[in-house]
């Protein structure tokens, strides 16, 4: 046998015996989880060893099995608990793991002041503070949920103190909720210092409750609620505005009468003169000129009934 062929046979023969060592060092463990709140079988947790790809998941009974080496650390997870790094050597046929409150107590108001937990709402919803509304303040408290709000827009009207356009993956929300209550209103007479939160519910499954108004969702509006702060405190907000063309008065004309199109007759206050002159009362009629029209407290000639033209 050449030198060659016994270096190769020794090279593979310690690979063989390395092989063998390491599948020796790793071997299959098993384990159980339990919620440590009812002590039920944790399905679906996920378990992994750290610094490695290896992992696996608990079956509906909470059990699992993973091939581990000595000095590995096993990290167990599952949605809604605390999160545990066990090592594989200890015990695993009684892993515990304590309820996430932090998640699970998130709440939100829906339809009627109902408070739900956010994970078993079965539809969308997005809650804004308001405190993020008064940084950058809008007189009007749904025009500063602009490009807050996934899907949902705000047109504000080019006319002093006229209610918002507000739309909804394209619809008009017409709906506005105030602590439960539904409300008719312009929105100008809700201040945005009062505001704690907005809650936008979308599509008629979000808001079913509140009828045929909430057909494409509702805005729900949580105000502010006093014993928070202790001892004696003052807020001061102040905001103006001012707009020429609503303060200033319209020139008015003494040149012509009332009337149209420089017509008017009077006959029964109805529109039975022609061109309903004397039903429409406009101030554009006949020309100042010191002649004689008809009025409605004119003289009738009790013989034709027709009214006397007078000053």
């Amino acid at each position: 046998m050449s030198i060659k062929a016994s270096m190769r046979k020794i090279v593979l023969s310690g690979c063989l015996l390395v092989s063998v060592l390491l599948t020796y060092a790793q071997h299959a463990v098993t384990g159980h989880i339990v919620s440590a709140e009812d002590q039920k079988p944790v399905a679906g947790a996920t378990i992994k060893v750290k610094g490695t790809n290896r992992q696996t998941q608990t079956n509906s009974e909470g059990s699992f099995s993973i091939t581990t080496k000595d000095g590995d650390i096993l990290i167990v997870t599952s949605v809604g608990f605390i999160a545990r790094q066990i090592n594989a050597g200890d015990d695993l046929n009684a892993i515990i793991l304590a309820i996430d409150n932090k998640s699970l107590n998130e709440v939100v108001v829906t339809a009627l002041g109902v408070k739900k937990e956010t994970k078993r709402i079965g539809y969308a919803i997005q809650e804004v503070k308001g405190e993020d509304l008064v940084k950058a303040r809008d007189a009007n408290p749904l025009t500063g949920l602009t490009g807050k709000v996934a899907g949902l827009s705000v047109g504000a009207s080019a006319e002093l103190l006229r209610k918002p356009t507000v739309l909804l993956r394209g619809n008009e929300i017409s709906l506005y909720v105030v602590d439960g209550i539904p409300i008719s209103s312009d929105t100008w007479n809700i201040s945005p210092d009062d505001i704690e939160s907005y809650t936008v519910l979308k599509g008629p499954a979000a808001a079913a409750l509140y009828g045929s108004r909430a057909q494409y969702g509702a805005i729900l509006i949580t105000t502010r609620k006093g014993g928070k702060r202790k001892g004696f405190t003052v807020e001061v907000n102040s905001s103006n505005v001012v707009d020429k063309g609503f303060m200033a008065f319209p020139r008015t004309q003494d040149t012509f009468g009332p009337g149209e199109n420089a017509f008017y007759i009077f006959v029964d206050g109805k529109g039975g003169a022609p061109g309903g002159v004397d039903s429409d009362y406009d101030v554009w009629g006949p020309y100042f000129n010191g002649q004689l029209i008809p009025q409605y407290d004119s003289p009738v000639n009790n013989i034709t009934g027709v009214r006397k033209a007078k000053t």
